[in-house]
């Protein structure tokens, strides 16, 4: 089991060098179009006062764009850099562990001055109830919905839920690139499954709203944060890490991922966007209702 101290050193370490967003701003605007259809009249009002009152131009002022923003905020703010997954263990699954204990905010500490030791679960959970108090204050309640936003997404992408030793994958260099270009494991999960969808947020989002039946939205509606990040990690473990072999870390070009593989992580992509989409909606509604 990972100890704090070696939990800590893989946070500095990712937070240095990690250079993938879940799912890319692709993913994360799908996500929002998805999640914005389903937003009650209430919650869609106070949601539009509350983005039409933020002056941050990180991200465009639309909802889907507002989706991207935390990642924007991560380039120039390290200490907010592991809140964006949750490195779950392949060999050893602990959630606990992963998420650095649950630390407890401060009294009168806001969710967005939280530690930097801190796991996206945490955040999705402190963010809501900042959201749902009638005492947040409007900047942070802006800061509470934007951060939200973006990592109801980020804990649907299986990568940023899981963690074999690899960086969740941003190690495993791919040979040859399914898109053309250099990329590694993580990167492929993030953004080329995606743009395999689709070639726009809005036709991604119209095509994988139109599946959603009504049953899977109930269904989807069920448990926390906790448990969507299980459900990640257990989709990781099954599919985003079913390789031919377990690659050493930074051996480039070592990994060639197969057509059915490709297929899988396509269909697993689609139904995690479309998971999201709803969850951030019930999140919202609830928190405004």
């Amino acid at each position: 089991m990972k100890t704090v101290l070696a939990l800590a050193t893989s946070v500095l370490v990712i937070a240095v060098a990690q250079p993938a967003a879940a799912w890319g701003d692709l993913g994360h605007e799908v996500i929002a179009k998805i999640a914005y259809s389903r937003l009650t009249p209430t919650a869609k009002a106070k949601v539009d006062a509350l983005l039409a009152a933020d002056t941050d131009s990180l991200a465009a002022p639309d909802f889907a764009s507002r989706a991207t923003w935390a990642d924007k905020y991560r380039n120039g703010h390290r200490e907010t850099a592991a809140w964006h997954f949750v490195d779950i263990e392949i060999g050893h699954p602990d959630l606990k562990s992963a998420c650095f204990g649950f630390p407890a905010l401060a009294a009168g500490q806001a969710a967005s001055a939280g530690p930097a030791q801190d796991c996206v679960v945490d955040k999705i959970e402190a963010f809501e109830r900042e959201l749902a108090s009638p005492s947040t204050p409007q900047a942070e309640k802006i800061l509470a919905l934007k951060f939200m936003m973006h990592f109801v997404g980020d804990l649907h992408q299986p990568l940023h839920a899981s963690d074999h030793d690899d960086r969740g994958g941003n190690c495993i260099g791919l040979n040859p690139s399914p898109d053309g270009r250099e990329t590694n494991l993580h990167a492929y999960w993030d953004t080329g499954v995606v743009e395999a969808l689709g070639g726009s947020a809005d036709a991604i989002a119209i095509s994988l709203e139109a599946q959603i039946t009504p049953a899977q939205a109930r269904v989807w509606s069920a448990g926390d944060a906790k448990a969507w990040a299980m459900e990640s990690f257990q989709l990781a473990a099954k599919d985003a890490y079913a390789l031919p072999s377990r690659p050493k870390c930074w051996d480039h070009g070592a990994m060639v991922l197969s057509s059915a593989y490709q297929a899988q992580a396509g269909r697993d992509a689609a139904v995690q966007l479309e998971k999201a989409g709803v969850r951030m909606a019930l999140l919202i509604n609830r928190a405004f209702s």
